[in-house]
């Protein structure tokens, strides 16, 4: 099969293979996992607890020194013995950096976190960071070479297949044969008893195709937010704005009677994340660049979001605010809140989708010194209106990793992924180095440091944490979003996340997380999806921005109909009635 592949796709990586040339590993000669000195002499996966393990091995495996359940799973986490390994040994690992411009030309690996992991686990690693632009071309081309990385943080994603298919089609590990070596991930996802993480982190009770970043402390990290010193010059609080119609009288008044050039903006995808501006219409204002809309179930039927009635009132409601010039143009450009920091720091903007964690950069980049931001909750139709889509309140981080079934040890990648779910590996990971990242208060609280919180090269705290500590949008670890409101102030805008969350939130229209396609449905899936896919990005960016009139709407729907929607809803039924049948 991998040869196909290579024959099919090798044209292309003779055109571009020159970008990548020393990026990056030798090509492993086999898939074939070996067995390695100090680990269990029993097939991965089933070894016993407590079985005795080479003295003089290099490796301090976990395997073999931990408690187990009925289930096979640990108990409790584990604290490793460090270093992991003593034998000097590489892993590659194909991660995401948001900022390369702040990489030192040593390498992201001679930063001081990145450096420290090394020292404290032993395991050397060989950071790949492509720009995050051209992630999807760049594994493309990995994946034509045969050459994955070790690790691949968002591999299963880019990959754009099952789990199941990935690991039956030899790419990636299936971790649950090696869950000895990864005590603390299970035990984290058992632990925190929450059937949409298992669904989630799990395929099937058989196949584990990723380590997850998990939040020990979870709240909903992202929503609107908008300038409170303007909503005082307006004569209002945040209080006052619940609905679309209090909304848009809020940014039309700071257009017309503050003169703010943008007052609202959007991104690239529209929403950052779906569902959290569209909430009122139960639905998702996101434009999916890898592939088809997101979907929902009502009455018990699949359907795309972009394409039902509700999304037609919300982008017809869109498109007469893009007329009125309440919306920024330059939409398409922007990846991220950094790519229209410009705008957020001169006061040119004022409702933006961001983390409440980096208003305060924003706050100290600002020309204003009056400048204050504060959260709106997610938006209603009306005053009470029950929200059914999109507002379930995860576990997950946006950081996974999967392991490269051609990694030459294993076991060690599986360990050292897994020391980050360990008490000593989170706690790191989450906070970074002492004295770079953080230091003591007077009263013994971590709190950020002034070189944190003022970047000499003008990066962002919250940034500047995704370089110096764990990448959470990046990296898979047992993390908690305490560091990013560690500083004066912080706390009150951890509690600004409070306002959206939805009490009593039962997600009606949410399609169930333990609800998938069998990789023959997969497959029929994505035979049909790239034409339909580019037809609704495309057309609904046309309704957006005014470009296609809304009275054309049934034509484009059915127009995504006959390009192969209506089969690939089908498919989608056909499963999910058989999964709740079952």
């Amino acid at each position: 099969m991998k040869v196909k592949k290579l024959l099919s796709l090798m044209l292309a990586l003779l055109l571009i293979v020159a970008m990548f040339a020393g990026c990056g590993k030798d090509t492993p000669t086999t898939n074939t996992p070996t067995p390695t000195p100090g680990a269990s002499t029993d097939t991965p996966g089933t070894s016993q607890g407590g079985e005795e393990v080479e003295e003089d091995s290099p490796y301090n495996f976990a395997a073999g020194n931990f408690e187990k359940g009925e289930n096979g799973l640990a108990l409790d986490f584990y604290e490793y013995e460090l270093p992991l390994t003593t034998t000097d040994e590489v892993l590659s690992f194909w991660n995401m950096c948001w900022t390369p411009q702040y990489i030192p030309a040593e390498g992201f690996g001679s930063m001081p976190y990145q450096k420290a992991v090394a020292d404290m686990t032993g395991v050397h690693i060989e950071y790949l960071c492509p720009p995050v632009e051209s992630l999807a071309e760049n594994f493309a081309v990995l994946l034509a070479a045969d050459d994955l990385a070790d690790i691949m943080a968002h591999g299963l994603i880019y990959y754009g297949k099952s789990p199941e298919d990935a690991i039956n089609e030899e790419w990636f590990v299936n971790l649950l044969d090696y869950k000895d070596y990864a005590p603390n991930y299970f035990y984290a996802v058992e632990y925190i008893d929450q059937q949409t993480l298992r669904d989630t982190v799990y395929y099937n009770d058989q196949i584990c195709g990723w380590f997850y970043g998990i939040y020990k402390d979870p709240t909903p990290t992202t929503g609107w937010c908008v300038r409170e010193d303007y909503l005082e010059d307006l004569g209002l609080t945040w209080e006052d704005i619940v609905t679309y119609d209090d909304i848009h009288d809020m940014l039309y008044r700071m257009k017309n009677e503050l003169g703010v050039d943008w007052p609202m903006e959007f991104f690239q995808s529209l929403e950052m994340v779906p569902g959290y501006f569209a909430s009122g219409y139960n639905t998702a204002l996101f434009l999916n660049s890898q592939g088809l809309p997101y979907t929902r179930v009502v009455d018990g039927k699949i359907q795309y979001t972009s394409t039902t009635e509700d999304d037609k009132n919300l982008i017809e409601r869109m498109a007469q605010w893009y007329k009125e010039g309440l919306i920024d143009p330059g939409w398409p450009g922007y990846l991220g809140n950094d790519d229209m920091m410009n705008y957020i720091t001169t006061g040119e903007t004022a409702y933006v989708s961001m983390t409440p964690s980096q208003i305060n950069d924003y706050i100290v980049a600002s020309e204003d010194p009056d400048t204050r931001w504060t959260s709106l909750t997610r938006p209603l139709l009306y005053e009470g209106q029950k929200l059914m889509y999109g507002q379930q309140l995860s576990y997950l981080t946006n950081g996974t990793s999967s392991i490269a079934c051609s990694c030459e040890n294993i076991p060690l990648a599986v360990t050292w992924c897994d020391w980050f779910y360990s008490p000593a590996g989170s706690d790191y990971s989450s906070w970074g180095p002492k004295g770079v990242v953080w230091e003591y208060d007077e009263n013994g609280e971590k709190t950020l440091t002034d070189f944190m919180l003022h970047h000499p090269e003008g990066l962002g705290a919250q940034w500047a944490l995704l370089m110096y500590s764990a990448n959470n949008l990046g990296d898979a670890t047992y993390f908690s979003q305490a560091r990013s409101y560690a500083y004066d102030g912080g706390r009150e805008l951890l509690e600004m996340t409070e306002r959206w969350v939805i009490d009593g939130y039962k997600g009606e229209y949410d399609v169930p997380t333990g609800f998938r396609l069998t990789d023959d449905q997969n497959e029929e899936v994505n035979a049909l999806s790239g034409d339909v896919a580019t037809y609704v990005n495309e057309n609904y960016s046309a309704f957006f921005v005014g470009d296609k009139p809304i009275s054309e709407w049934d034509a484009y729907v059915q127009g995504a109909m006959d390009l192969g929607m209506a089969e690939i809803l089908e498919i989608y039924q056909e499963a999910f009635d058989a999964y709740m049948a079952a």
